[in-house]
């Protein structure tokens, strides 16, 4: 028996969710489209911006907008081209990726402050004008707390935070499983997560939970997310968030750089063990290892080991 097409919600949403942008001008080293890598990217902004402008309605980001190297290095032309590109109103919140020392307290030297002060995101402000939005923030960092519901307003929870479905990420995360946060924030509509790059959702009453994951593909083991955007549906009886996946290309993730990687340790502490059962009698160990280091082995060898014995 053929199955039904779910019936797409009637009406225009009231949000459009996303979460872990990175804008950034490194390209990831698991990128196979390293020279067109950074167009891609602001073209998947661009289709955001279209998407909005369809719906004419906020968005709401779980935080991380830019990557990490921005808050270390501020790079005055990604900025511009952030001003000039992000949709608005966009909702916000800091992430670890966008605060100096992964602190609030350095907030207004990140690159989400410049963007704040000129009028392309939202960090701060408690209601989305003109709408029956309120907004409870808890940026990177920030204990997690009980909220105030406004009466008469739809409240939304912007949260950075390592927020999982069930089951632990890797062993011994440390973070939230999603049903404690629809306990503690039973009496919110929506609650927006960022920081884990895995896309799910879960609801418990009239409260849903949304984690986006990441926008763009980053890292070797995300071959094969599905980048994606949730619109959000809080009117009737049954409240409801619809996933709509961003345009991508297959085949520019790789885990090359990742053998190559084990290969290389694998080759150097075979070095190291076959350097330990060497006769030291009459010869200091740092003229030993001098020594065994001139016998045929590649400079990016030799240069790591030294590294490791001069620190």
């Amino acid at each position: 028996m053929r199955r039904q097409r779910e019936k797409e919600p009637e009406g225009n949403p009231a949000a459009i969710i996303l979460s872990d942008v990175e804008l950034r001008t490194r390209v990831p080293v698991c990128r196979t489209d390293q020279d067109t890598y950074l167009e891609t990217m602001w073209g998947k902004i661009e289709w955001i911006k279209r998407l909005q402008e369809k719906y004419d309605c906020p968005i709401f980001d779980g935080g991380d907008l830019t990557d990490k190297d921005i808050k270390k290095n501020p790079n005055h032309l990604l900025l511009a081209r952030a001003i000039a590109s992000l949709p608005s109103p966009w909702y916000t919140v800091p992430g670890n990726h966008d605060l100096p020392g992964k602190s609030m307290l350095n907030y207004e030297n990140s690159a989400m402050a410049v963007l704040e002060r000129a009028g392309v995101v939202d960090a701060q402000s408690d209601f989305v004008p003109g709408n029956v939005i309120r907004i409870h923030r808890f940026p990177w960092g920030v204990p997690l707390e009980k909220i105030k519901p406004s009466s008469n307003f739809l409240n939304v929870v912007l949260v950075h935070a390592m927020v999982y479905n069930r089951k632990l990420p890797f062993p011994g995360c440390e973070g939230y499983e999603a049903d404690e946060l629809l306990d503690l924030w039973s009496n919110a509509d929506l609650i927006v997560c960022g920081h884990h790059h895995q896309t799910f959702t879960r609801s418990k009453g009239k409260t849903i939970l949304v984690n986006p994951g990441s926008m763009m593909r980053n890292d070797a083991d995300q071959a094969d997310h599905k980048p994606c955007v949730f619109l959000w549906y809080p009117d009737g009886d049954f409240p409801k968030v619809r996933q709509i996946f961003i345009p991508i290309k297959k085949g520019v993730v790789s885990r090359e750089h990742l053998d190559d990687k084990q290969e290389l340790d694998s080759r150097l502490s075979a070095f190291v063990e076959k350097l330990g059962t060497q006769d030291m009698t009459g010869v200091d160990f740092e003229k030993n290892l001098e020594i065994a280091l001139t016998k045929n082995i590649n400079q990016g060898i030799i240069d790591k080991v030294w590294k490791y014995f001069e620190r």
